[in-house]
């Protein structure tokens, strides 16, 4: 029973929103997710990549069982690398990188041993933010629930990203106001009439 999908699913959902609801560390959190679903599926490998819409690329922010070869390869651009799970918003199966033409580093992949491709992306309040790359060293086709599991995950970590984004904004605030109460305070305590 305590192998059954059903509940392995269940304990890394639990790990990752515990994760999120209990520390601010952004890359913590998403280092969480791609380990627990590397383990889950049983998996070579996985990574999260934010879309920078301004360059076209994606930048990976986290990684698990990557060769520094494979992460040197080069620059990714989201209109060259499985771009259909950004542009229709659907994760993507690539069951053989033999029989498809979806990649942009097809020799770097196989290179690291990368036979089969899950790419989902990650969206938050209805943007594509980024995506979750998890990778097999065999053919393999994805179930239903698998790719359900992983699109939570994914939404997961959406959600770490947006609240990781919205403290650094809340402190970069926190730290104007208190520039300017200071510049204030300074101001008041220098005036002729403060003495």
């Amino acid at each position: 029973m305590m192998d059954q999908p059903e509940y392995r699913f269940f304990r890394a959902f639990v790990n990752i929103s515990k994760a999120i609801s209990s520390t601010l560390d952004l890359q913590e959190v998403l280092d969480l997710i791609v380990k627990n679903a590397v383990e889950f599926l049983h998996l070579k490998a996985g990574a999260i990549s934010l879309w920078n819409k301004q360059e076209n690329r994606l930048e990976m922010i986290a990684h698990l069982n990557l060769s520094r070869e494979f992460l040197d390869k080069g620059p990714v651009y989201a209109d060259r690398s499985m771009p259909r799970a950004l542009t229709t918003r659907k994760p993507v199966i690539i069951p053989n990188i033999n029989h498809d033409s979806q990649l942009q580093y097809p020799e770097a992949c196989k290179r690291e041993g990368i036979k089969a491709i899950l790419s989902i992306p990650i969206i938050f309040k209805d943007d594509v933010i980024g995506v979750l790359r998890l990778f097999d060293s065999k053919p393999r086709v994805f179930s239903a629930e698998e790719v359900e599991f992983m699109t939570a995950l994914a939404e997961m970590g959406g959600i770490a990203i947006n609240n990781a984004l919205f403290m650094k904004q809340l402190k970069k605030d926190h730290a104007r106001e208190m520039d300017e109460l200071w510049n204030w305070y300074s101001d008041m305590i220098a005036r002729p009439d403060y003495q």
